[in-house]
């Protein structure tokens, strides 16, 4: 369910496609057609997000995808937090939540990453 929310996601962020339909003389509008009039920053993060979200619903990559999509999955609980959506910080944070049990779950593949040598 969480990959197919950021495939989903990331879908809204390709050329020629805005997020929301939101005027700009609200804040959410306006944050949204700031990040759309990035252009290139803009779809790369929707690209990013459609490739981690298929990676995470494969077993490919299956421990390293939880900690790709980390960054985006605090971004935008973060922007849904200080943006003051209704509702929407309870799904965000459910998406964050989600992403981090499956770091746990993953916990012992990172352990020798993070195991000192000495």
């Amino acid at each position: 369910m969480l990959g197919l929310g950021f495939v989903l996601s990331g879908l809204r962020k390709l050329p020629g496609v805005k997020f929301t339909q939101l005027p700009t003389s609200n804040p959410v509008g306006l944050f949204f057609e700031g990040m759309y009039v990035t252009g290139f920053y803009w779809n790369f993060i929707g690209y990013y997000q459609i490739l981690v979200g298929l990676l995470l619903m494969t077993r490919w990559w299956r421990a390293l995808t939880p900690l790709l999509i980390l960054p985006v999955s605090v971004n935008i609980f973060l922007v849904s937090v200080s943006l003051h959506m209704r509702g929407t910080p309870v799904i965000t944070g459910l998406m964050l939540m989600g992403n981090l049990f499956l770091i746990f779950w993953h916990w012992e593949s990172y352990r020798s990453i993070l195991r000192r040598n000495g």
